[in-house]
């Protein structure tokens, strides 16, 4: 468990990891929301430069996940197998931020935001955007985001909005 007073580390993940990283995704989505193991394992083996993790005292307690893309935001086509990566795109799309339950509430999220915007920053990436369910958008309003409205995307049966930072 994480705490303010422990010092989170944030790297580059690996398939060593899927399982750790697996299961904290499965308890932050919703079942039919969460990314299976299979999709980890391909994001991790096709671009591991946008996947990381942040680890608490040799314990993993969060990631984050995207990928490059020419398109502005994320449709469930990109959620499939080769749907839409494209190292020389300008946009990042995140798929995914989650960190552990037990290791909520202590800044994580915004760790493995900043490391991740940092990396596209230096990538030359112009934009950024996620999609997220209603509850989230003040929490990444927060983070400099906008709320550019509903998503395409209804992985899930999930009513998203896309959010969007222009670095």
């Amino acid at each position: 468990m994480a705490n303010a007073a422990d010092e989170v580390l944030i790297s580059q993940a690996s398939l060593d990891d899927i399982r750790e990283l697996h299961e904290i995704e499965k308890h932050a989505f919703s079942a039919e929301k969460a990314a299976t193991f299979e999709a980890f394992e391909y994001r991790i083996t096709n671009f591991p430069q946008w996947f990381f993790k942040a680890e608490s005292n040799g314990k993993i307690v969060g990631l984050i996940d995207g990928s490059s893309s020419d398109q502005p935001y994320i449709t469930d086509k990109l959620y499939e197998n080769g749907g839409g990566y494209d190292d020389s795109g300008e946009n990042l799309l995140i798929y995914g931020l989650a960190v552990a339950p037990e290791s909520r509430g202590n800044g994580i999220a915004h760790k493995l935001m900043s490391h991740l915007l940092t990396e596209a920053k230096k990538a030359g990436k112009k934009h950024v955007s996620l999609t997220c369910k209603e509850s989230l958008i003040g929490f990444y309003e927060g983070m400099g985001y906008s709320n550019h409205g509903l998503s395409e995307s209804v992985l899930g049966d999930v009513v998203s909005y896309d959010m969007e930072l222009y670095l």
